[in-house]
């Protein structure tokens, strides 16, 4: 890709444009997560269609788009975690329970950030990122990663400021074991 030539559009999506954008988005998880040397069992695939269509009902839902003479080349989303949500089950090692304490407002759960190969290393990810968070009116975010992924790694110490709070046990998930970060969020 040549960012000179190519116009990049990077927006806040809505739920009515996840729809609209529904198979694309699919497409290019599928072509980002499928490869080494990230987990992909063979019904994964389906499994993100089926989450994807549950998650853009939630009111807490967010993405932010980005596209290229009218294509999409990436996209960011996620959903604000609820008082009683599971996310914070099944560290290694103890945090301490301010940590894991939800309430209304407090966390948004980053859930999956994607660039089309040939888009890589123009900044797109974090653009991507930056302008989904901005929209969140959350205290905080967090965003779990595969442990062998060490380019998604790399990426989150470039862009700063994510803090690796540990390490997951997640049996019966996609992985079995996921790194959590967390990031406060600047005030809207």
């Amino acid at each position: 890709m040549d960012t000179a030539s190519d116009a990049v559009s990077i927006r806040v999506g809505t739920a009515d444009d996840t729809s609209k954008h529904f198979d694309a988005i699919c497409t290019l998880y599928d072509e980002a997560f499928s490869a080494p040397p990230f987990v992909w069992p063979p019904t994964e695939s389906t499994r993100h269609r089926d989450m994807l269509k549950r998650m853009i009902t939630d009111p807490g839902f967010g993405i932010a788009l980005a596209q290229s003479n009218d294509a999409l080349i990436g996209f960011a989303y996620g959903t604000a975690l609820s008082a009683n949500t599971g996310w914070w089950q099944g560290f290694q090692q103890s945090v301490p329970d301010e940590l894991t304490q939800e309430w209304p407002g407090r966390t948004f759960a980053v859930i999956d950030l994607a660039v089309q190969t040939s888009a890589r290393r123009h900044g797109i990810g974090r653009r991507l990122l930056d302008t989904l968070l901005d929209s969140r009116p959350e205290q905080r975010a967090t965003l779990a990663v595969q442990p062998q992924a060490a380019d998604s790694h790399a990426f989150y110490a470039a862009i700063g400021r994510w803090r690796l709070i540990g390490r997951q046990d997640t049996p019966g998930m996609l992985s079995p074991q996921f790194d959590i970060y967390v990031k406060e969020l600047d005030s809207p």
